[in-house]
């Protein structure tokens, strides 16, 4: 009965992916679903990249072990995409292009884009990471298998998503898993609340520091985690892609809007699910703590199509960020180096991009297994958004007030600066440090120019 529940969720998911895939006719197609991407569909595709194993397995596995404030993750992205959905995504939408090294290139130049780039890549990188933890967990605690053949089970997963039909069965695949997600959370957390612990036992077993605290492990670390996330959603290539997918600029703010409103009561539902457990005296893997608690705690065919839920939700968010990665190489490198005989094989030289993305991504995981989830995913947003999220809010506030090579500067002294102060332990948040290096840096530039 199992197994059976878990073949029909994944069915029906090859059913919406292979329906959309047969609209594939172009580049456009692949890259930006034609342009043509309602609201839902926007919300779908920031959704379904941002919302996988980290908002899910990862949020219930540092619940278990840390308390509330593994709900940073999800709450973080949620106000990065209220301030994209209020200000910004207009006039990104607005600008007509493909990638955010685009959009860098036109205002500064092909250094800065370059190195924006180079930092998203590389953060993009860590999160996709964060996905094969969170798989390889969930594959391990359904089969006896080793680390290294869930890693490539789930490898194989993620390429069959992507090659389905690009970024338009993505956007109609994200909606549809969102729905299947959140009725998975939904579920879980009401049985860990009323047959694990109630929410009175819980506040009675577990004192109130740390396991209600939001700054739980210190402002350092929670104020950290609050900054990256806001910032990378700016600077992350999969979730700016799916605005600029949208049919208009209306539609871009609206998917937004929606993004934002529908991510943070995942991860609080996942903390529940967390503290419940602890509560209750559970012990098991933290890593394995939100698959083991569905396999135990619901029918046989209810729990496969659960369990087949977050297998979705991690094949569809690595997917997306192996996406975004190979669409910035593709567009933003591969390119503009080689000229108009490489962009008549845009649609290939993505695929064979996403292999290598995914490959790397999967070897990695194998080497970093065991480790906590969600600081991969800190991690990956500080990166992204400690040098490029400042040049990028003054391209669309006040274009042309500064210039290529002070926006170079401050996107370099930020990234550089948030380096140095998580390596030393400083103790001001490290993105905070990145961030005000870059702002100082670049009103600088801006007072520079104007003089």
């Amino acid at each position: 009965m199992f197994y059976l529940g878990l073949a029909a969720i994944v069915t029906l998911f090859l059913a919406l992916g292979f329906n959309a895939s047969r609209k594939v006719s172009s580049s456009s197609d692949y890259a930006v679903a034609g342009r043509s991407t309602g609201a839902i569909g926007v919300g779908g595709i920031i959704m379904g990249a941002m919302v996988g194993g980290a908002s899910t397995v990862g949020t219930v596995q540092m619940a278990y072990s840390l308390g509330l404030s593994a709900w940073w993750f999800t709450l973080g992205a949620g106000t990065g995409c209220l301030i994209l959905g209020l200000w910004f995504a207009g006039p990104l939408r607005g600008s007509g292009l493909v990638t955010v090294p685009e959009f860098l290139a036109g205002k500064y130049g092909r250094k800065m884009s370059g190195l924006s780039m180079a930092a998203s890549s590389a953060g993009t990188f860590l999160s996709i990471v964060a996905q094969f933890l969170a798989g390889t967990a969930l594959f391990r605690s359904l089969l006896p298998i080793s680390v290294p053949a869930s890693t490539a089970l789930l490898a194989v997963l993620i390429l069959g998503f992507i090659y389905a039909g690009g970024l338009k069965s993505y956007s109609s695949v994200g909606s549809a898993k969102m729905v299947a997600l959140y009725a998975t959370m939904i579920l879980g957390s009401i049985a860990a609340l009323t047959v694990l612990s109630s929410p009175t036992e819980i506040f009675r077993t577990l004192p109130a520091t740390p396991w209600f605290d939001l700054f739980g492990r210190g402002f350092r670390s929670d104020g950290n985690a609050l900054l990256s996330l806001i910032a990378g959603v700016f600077c992350t290539q999969i979730y700016i892609q799916g605005v600029f997918a949208a049919s208009d600029e209306k539609t871009a703010r609206k998917g937004a809007l929606m993004a934002a409103f529908f991510i943070p009561p995942v991860g609080l539902m996942g903390v529940s699910i967390g503290l419940a457990m602890r509560a209750s005296g559970t012990v098991v893997e933290p890593a394995m703590a939100l698959p083991a608690f569905l396999l135990a705690s619901f029918p046989d065919a209810l729990a496969g199509v659960l369990w087949g839920a977050l297998v979705i939700t991690v094949v569809g968010a690595g997917a997306g960020l192996s996406f975004g990665i190979a669409t910035n190489l593709v567009r933003d490198l591969i390119i503009p180096g080689a000229g108009s005989s490489a962009a008549n094989k845009e649609l290939p030289l993505s695929r064979w991009a996403v292999a290598l993305v995914v490959c790397t991504a999967a070897a990695t995981g194998c080497m970093v297994e065991g480790s906590l989830i969600l600081q991969w995913s800190y991690l990956s947003m500080g990166l992204r958004g400690a040098g490029t999220f400042v040049p990028l809010m003054i391209a669309m506030i006040w274009p042309d007030r500064l210039s290529p090579r002070w926006a170079l500067a401050a996107n370099g002294g930020g990234l550089a600066t948030m380096i140095a102060s998580g390596v030393m332990h400083t103790p001001v948040p490290p993105m905070a440090s990145g961030l005000a290096v870059s702002a100082a840096i670049a009103l600088f530039g801006m007072t520079r120019k104007r003089t």
